[in-house]
């Protein structure tokens, strides 16, 4: 039976029904001087220093890793009588130890989870940290000859931990990823609740943006968060995420506050190890929230948008921002992954592919790859995109 034209209508106005979510909230100001792409320093690569001594006892450690990084573990400890283990724990039969350790590195690599190798102190344990900013730390015990495999949350959303963690988990047993997470599963609205109309979901887009702009000019870096995390789902999971990319893109106060909070939080960052970690966030989101609108409103829009003389995106001062992400990608992989979608979906325009040859872009991307390779998949694949539309202008 043919739709009728309300029924049509409706099917491309249906709203998402309400998800799971979690806020982590902190009291941090955000400067007050406004400054809009100083001179970018040298970026000093710097590759981490990982025990490569492989273990041949089992057959499947034989076996070329997908991640070159290797958790080589230790003498296990025994669980101790009076640790209490958190919910997220399992325990592993028929397995030894050091094989455990391998499919959790190489379940980091699939879902792109970054590794710091002496981010813990104690034995048999790792800190690690989702592209979202979720803190994990992974724990190894023994018990009955059983490996207890347990999985902490240090900082960051629950939600995102407790799927992140569930998934962590299934690899150290030898299974791969769950289909769907729990926290993707959304509640269908009542079919006897109006529908909103077309015009009327894209002014409901236009004030949730209107209040994300005012928030960005917040003195407090978490409204900052706030914000960002507001367009990252207005660009990403949206129906109408074009109309929200290009109200992103086409409102110029809005681009430049968010080249401004970009080009401030990546300014003077002190090493991972060593930094709050909020400003490498930030980053990692205003980065994420631009190549998302590039990726919504495709390329014949995205090229009319920069067609406009000296576009902010596509200055040398800006490229030049972006090419310092990935020239720390050994370090910072996440917010490199963010850069190099960014740098892809802006060779739409001669004048960016011309000034990134000039840079000697292909050099960067080889060393952002070969991060990717070692440690982050995703980063891995996106480089790999950037060379090849590369390979031809240069």
């Amino acid at each position: 039976m043919p739709q009728t034209e309300s029924q049509n209508q409706e099917h491309r106005t249906r709203e998402d029904g309400p998800e799971y979510r979690s806020a982590m909230i902190q009291t941090l100001r955000a400067p007050e001087t406004r400054r809009l792409f100083s001179p970018l320093e040298k970026v000093n690569k710097s590759t981490p220093t990982f025990n490569h001594n492989y273990r041949n006892s089992e057959e499947e450690l034989t076996q070329l890793s997908s991640s070159n990084y290797r958790w080589e573990v230790e003498e296990l400890e025994d669980l101790p009588v009076d640790y209490v283990l958190v919910r997220t724990n399992v325990y592993v039969k028929d397995s030894s130890a050091q094989l455990v350790a391998t499919r959790i590195s190489d379940a980091l690599k699939s879902l792109s989870i970054t590794i710091d190798s002496k981010g813990v102190e104690t034995k048999n344990s790792l800190l690690v940290e989702a592209q979202h900013g979720s803190k994990l730390v992974i724990c190894l015990f023994g018990h009955k000859d059983m490996i207890v495999v347990e999985i902490r949350r240090q900082s960051g959303c629950s939600i995102q931990f407790r799927d992140l963690a569930g998934d962590i988990l299934r690899f150290s047993k030898g299974r791969g990823k769950q289909q769907q997470s729990v926290s993707k599963r959304k509640f269908c609205i009542p079919s006897t609740i109006p529908r909103r109309s077309q015009k009327v979901h894209h002014e409901f887009i236009k004030d949730d943006i209107r209040i994300a702009y005012t928030m960005l000019n917040s003195k407090k870096t978490d409204a900052h968060l706030l914000a960002l995390e507001s367009l990252d789902k207005m660009t990403t999971f949206d129906e109408a995420n074009d109309v929200a990319a290009k109200l992103i893109l086409g409102n110029c106060e809005c681009l430049k506050q968010l080249l401004y909070l970009l080009d401030f939080y990546s300014k003077d960052r002190s090493p991972p190890r060593i930094e709050s970690g909020y400003h490498s966030i930030l980053c990692r989101n205003i980065l994420k929230t631009l190549a998302n609108s590039f990726e919504a409103i495709g390329k014949i829009d995205l090229a009319g948008i920069l067609s406009a003389n000296d576009h902010d995106l596509k200055t040398r001062s800006f490229l030049s921002l972006l090419l310092s992400s990935l020239h720390e990608a050994s370090v910072r992989p996440h917010d490199a992954f963010q850069a190099a979608r960014c740098m892809r979906y802006l060779l739409v325009s001669e004048e960016v592919e011309i000034l990134l040859v000039e840079m000697s872009v292909m050099d960067v991307i080889l060393s952002a790859r070969s991060a990717g390779f070692d440690s982050h998949q995703e980063l891995e694949q996106e480089s790999n995109k950037l060379m090849g539309q590369l390979q031809n202008a240069c």
